[in-house]
């Protein structure tokens, strides 16, 4: 069996904007609604192939979305269960559908352990936060911060020396597209990865996939990584180790990679 942990958005599921910019000729279905409008899509193609592999495998889904955000995907509530889903980058587990307590109790722990509380991090980010480049924040799941920024208007050597300070007392970046992302060390996709495969132990290979940094640890730790040319790590480490690079973009990298993983006979994907 095959232990598949991807990442959602811009892996799996595309945004209308992503389906322009790499149109596709066959047919794409809506798989997430937001106020009534098709905001989220896959092809036919992709959710038949991704249906036929979670039918002979293990197919985790991981993901940076907020627990609500990825229920709101309903081809993963109605149509494809998985047994195992990660959401938060990694801060909550479900299992059939509902939240791992031990996990959320373990990762608390390991927060008070390792990070300084939240009110230390806004502190120190307060000392270059603007107005002209910070618009807004969210607080995921009582677990990190997102900050919807204008990127033209970082000031990145501001943004470095914080970087360096918040190492310090337990806390990282990321910043991806348009959004500063400010974590605890402890809130990583590879971390809760990890304890969903103490879970099980009957698969042959890990294939993980994924589009940016925050899935490039999980995908270091599996068998074998898959991502994207149009994603951020192919951009910007075009030779990071452990991954495998697909020819297609936007869904053609979804339909080729998941038709990779249905055609492989043996325990290590090549």
């Amino acid at each position: 069996m095959i232990l598949f942990t991807s990442d959602l958005d811009r892996t799996l599921i595309y945004s209308e904007r992503m389906m322009t910019e790499y149109p596709i000729e066959s047919e794409t279905a809506c798989v997430e609604m937001m106020d009534e409008r098709s905001i989220t899509f896959m092809s036919y193609q992709s959710i038949k192939l991704l249906s036929t592999f979670h039918e002979n495998h293990l197919f985790v889904p991981v993901t940076t979305r907020a627990l609500h955000l990825y229920k709101r995907i309903y081809l993963f509530q109605n149509d494809i269960k998985p047994p195992f889903a990660v959401t938060s980058n990694g801060g909550t587990i479900l299992i059939d559908g509902v939240v791992d307590q031990d996990w959320h109790q373990e990762l608390y722990a390991r927060i008070v352990r390792t990070s300084l509380p939240k009110e230390d991090m806004l502190q120190a980010f307060a000392a270059i936060r603007h107005e002209s480049w910070v618009l807004r924040e969210s607080y995921v799941d009582d677990l990190f911060y997102v900050f919807q920024i204008v990127k033209e208007a970082v000031p990145y050597d501001e943004l470095a020396a914080f970087e360096v300070e918040l190492k310090k007392i337990g806390w990282r970046t990321f910043l991806h597209g348009r959004k500063l992302y400010i974590l605890p060390q402890q809130v990583d996709k590879a971390f809760a990865v990890q304890r969903v495969k103490e879970y099980i132990d009957d698969y042959e290979v890990h294939v993980a996939a994924g589009d940016s940094f925050m899935d490039y640890l999980m995908m270091k730790e599996a068998d074998i990584g898959y991502s994207p040319l149009h994603g951020e790590i192919f951009e910007t480490m075009p030779s990071a180790p452990k991954v495998t690079w697909l020819n297609g973009r936007g869904v053609a990298f979804t339909e080729e990679l998941l038709m990779k993983l249905l055609e492989s006979k043996t325990t290590l994907i090549r």
